[in-house]
């Protein structure tokens, strides 16, 4: 079982901002992706705290392999000093919000994986979904590359790619995937 979900840490950090107004966020452009399309952060900014939201690559043991990564969420608080950009020589982008997130839902997946005669269990985070009532801001995680989507609107979760799709264009891997929703 391989199990790449946040921490408690991480969830509890979360739960905090429930009731909290977002004052902005801040991201780094990747205008060759599209504009929905970040890498690997996004910094939350509120009238206490600064929060990192980060999508980077960790060791991902899947089979038994050590040297297999790909990225996962985690989320830690930061000062603002340290809210800079992950690549060099950009000019981040400030989206003003100013508005109180009302919940916070994270989207796991559980997938039962096959290949080459291997079995697996993979649980993780696909996405990040902040509730301003109506309106939502999720961030969904590529399964490959540290990047990120931003999803803005309502029912965001119509929006988000299906449980297992990451595996479905291979040919050789058999899954099944189930999605689950856990509000904080």
């Amino acid at each position: 079982m391989v199990d790449i979900r946040l921490n408690n840490e991480g969830k509890n950090l979360l739960k905090d901002l429930i009731g909290k107004k977002l004052i902005k966020y801040r991201h780094d452009p990747l205008d060759k992706f599209g504009g929905e399309m970040i890498y690997e952060r996004v910094e939350l900014f509120f009238d206490d705290s600064t929060i990192l939201v980060e999508y980077d690559y960790t060791p991902y043991p899947i089979f038994g392999s050590k040297d297999d990564e790909h990225p996962v969420f985690s989320i830690k608080r930061i000062s603002s000093e340290d809210a800079v950009s992950a690549l060099k020589d950009v000019s981040q982008i400030n989206v003003r919000y100013d508005k109180t997130i009302t919940g916070i839902t994270l989207i796991e997946d559980h997938v039962e994986i096959e290949w080459n005669g291997k079995k697996d269990d993979i649980k993780f985070h696909k996405a990040l979904i902040f509730e301003f009532g109506k309106e939502e801001i999720a961030l969904q995680g590529d399964y490959m590359m540290p990047l990120l989507k931003i999803i803005k609107g309502e029912n965001s979760i119509s929006k988000l790619l299906e449980p297992g799709d990451e595996f479905k264009d291979d040919p050789e891997v058999q899954y099944s995937a189930q999605r689950f929703l856990i509000k904080l």
